[in-house]
């Protein structure tokens, strides 16, 4: 596990960064699926990357609010203000389908759930801007 509260900002960002692409990712290969064009493969692939992110985001909300991994210090708005809601609430709120459930619109949502609370306070252009800065 990474000591998230010692990560720059545009190592935060990264990491935001890829966990919205990964979760965008599952949702063009959920939309295959559910357009009928999708194959057993892919479905085991959305399965095991679904329950990867899920427990990589889980993991990550777990460390964030841990009262010892506060952020007080001058740079700590994008940790504290973007960074920690936004994987908490994804955590909470998104990825409500179990890692081995049908692959449908309610998997879908689940999906589209996270990807809406990862960029709820902050938008996936803004988060690569942090990165090019």
């Amino acid at each position: 596990m990474d000591e998230l509260k010692k990560m720059s900002d545009k190592e935060l960002s990264i990491r935001m960064v890829m966990y919205i692409e990964r979760v965008q990712k599952l949702m063009d290969s959920v939309s295959e699926i559910m357009d009928g064009k999708g194959t057993k493969m892919l479905i085991n692939s959305i399965h095991h990357e679904y329950k990867a992110i899920k427990q990589a985001v889980k993991d990550d909300a777990h460390y964030l609010n841990l009262t010892m991994n506060r952020r007080i210090d001058e740079g700590s708005e994008l940790y504290n203000g973007f960074f920690k809601p936004s994987i908490s609430e994804a955590a909470a709120f998104g990825f409500a389908s179990s890692t081995n459930s049908r692959i449908d619109f309610k998997f879908y949502d689940s999906l589209e759930e996270a990807r809406y609370k990862l960029t709820k306070f902050y938008t996936l252009e803004e988060w690569k801007k942090v990165i090019e800065s």
